[in-house]
């Protein structure tokens, strides 16, 4: 029983680690020539970036539309035109980083 907790517990810090990485490096000046791509989270449903640091900054045109896909909970604190979907598909619009507000 304590092996299990202990591995569920190492599993969870080993996940939070890598997210707080990822959010740490956020977005750059300007959006990288390497889009970056979505892919699975190894624990949820959520789909996480796979650079976060590739994207730039929001620019004002497209604010709202980030509100939109970010939703009501989060914001848009980085844009990419370029970003992939799981597929490597880049989104017609682009993509957008979003946070917790």
């Amino acid at each position: 029983m304590k092996m299990k907790r202990m591995i569920a517990v190492l599993t969870v810090a080993a996940f939070l680690a890598v997210s707080m990485a990822a959010f740490a490096a956020g977005p750059g000046k300007k959006p990288d020539r390497v889009p970056p791509k979505l892919q699975s989270a190894i624990l949820g449903n959520e789909m996480l970036w796979d650079r976060p640091e590739a994207f730039g900054p929001v620019p004002k045109s497209k604010r709202n539309l980030g509100k939109q896909v970010c939703g009501a909970d989060k914001k848009a604190v980085g844009y990419h035109p370029k970003a992939q979907d799981e597929n490597g598909k880049a989104f017609p619009k682009g993509g957008f980083l979003c946070a917790p507000k």
